[in-house]
């Protein structure tokens, strides 16, 4: 049953992707960043960074299950630390109490790596809530990197 509700793949560009493509694009045009220098060859996955946080906006399919199926999704992602060795139950306090007083960020973790994250749906998001999510994930993974690896002892 929980691996209906996972993701499936990497985004076909059609449709709401293609808009999300386009939009992906245009902002980094903006930054004097060339789309194509910083986007995984297979997917629909750019690579970034700001200040001392490394980033990344990616296109994929959510399964939502059989009621209502694959759905188009964006994540913006930052890498705040790799986990530290021990520490750890104050650190997941810390990032709980984090994740609490958040709006539209949440602290994740994946595999060995502590990560500041913004998901959502695809349909119906327009050019200024998709430059939302990529500047809040882009100022508070630099804010929270440094503290929090100072905090508990983690390292890039």
């Amino acid at each position: 049953m929980a691996e209906e509700f996972q993701r499936t793949e990497s985004a076909p560009l059609q449709g709401a992707v293609a808009t999300g493509v386009a939009m992906i694009e245009s902002l980094l045009k903006e930054w004097n960043i060339d789309p194509a220098a910083v986007k995984d060859r297979e997917r629909n996955l750019w690579y970034l960074s700001q200040g001392s946080a490394k980033f990344h906006i990616e296109l994929f399919k959510f399964n939502k299950g059989p009621q209502v199926g694959d759905v188009d999704c964006i994540e913006v992602g930052g890498i705040i630390m790799k986990l530290p060795q021990d520490n750890f139950l104050p650190l997941y306090r810390r990032l709980l109490d984090l994740n609490s007083t958040a709006v539209g960020l949440y602290f994740a973790i994946r595999k060995d790596l502590i990560m500041l994250l913004c998901t959502r749906e695809l349909k119906g998001m327009d050019a200024d809530e998709f430059r939302l999510m990529v500047n809040e994930v882009r100022y508070f993974t630099d804010f929270w990197d440094d503290i929090l690896m100072k905090e508990f002892g983690g390292s890039k």
